[in-house]
């Protein structure tokens, strides 16, 4: 499968970058190289990859510091090619930004579009959202965020 090599190289560097602990110049350049396999591995199409580069895009830290790579638009973008390959939890994370609006054009609908697809195709969270958002809106009549 395309990129499955790219995207178990970009395993390796991780495990190695965690066992590092406390954030080091080492762990600075691991996580360059973990990024570079898992952007080639997802530039050729393996849908972890494309998951993996939503969540590097992410509003969150690593090893305790802001992520200075966040950026609402790519979590969207990439999140979409994963979601479009049939990865539930990227489903799941991408109908949150629809329904907040962020990094793309909030649609209140489309969330929950994508919640029930991440429910379709397995995932228990994505279950648990639909779920919640279902009852929310037979309760109020709103889609609540």
């Amino acid at each position: 499968m395309k990129g499955h090599k790219n995207y178990l190289l970009a395993l390796e560097v991780n495990k190695k970058m965690y066992e590092k602990g406390l954030r080091t110049e080492e762990q600075v350049e691991l996580y360059s190289q973990y990024f570079k396999y898992i952007k080639k591995a997802a530039y050729q199409g393996y849908v972890e990859a494309l998951f993996d580069m939503g969540q590097q895009y992410e509003d969150v830290g690593f090893l305790g510091i802001p992520n200075p790579l966040f950026d609402p638009k790519k979590c969207v973008y990439w999140y979409t090619k994963a979601c479009n390959k049939g990865h539930a939890i990227a489903c799941n994370n991408l109908s949150n930004f629809y329904a907040l609006g962020d990094g793309c054009q909030q649609d209140f609908d489309r969330a929950l579009e994508l919640l029930k697809r991440s429910a379709e195709l397995g995932s228990e969270l994505g279950k648990k959202n639909y779920k919640m958002k279902l009852r929310d809106l037979a309760n109020t009549g709103k889609y609540l965020k």
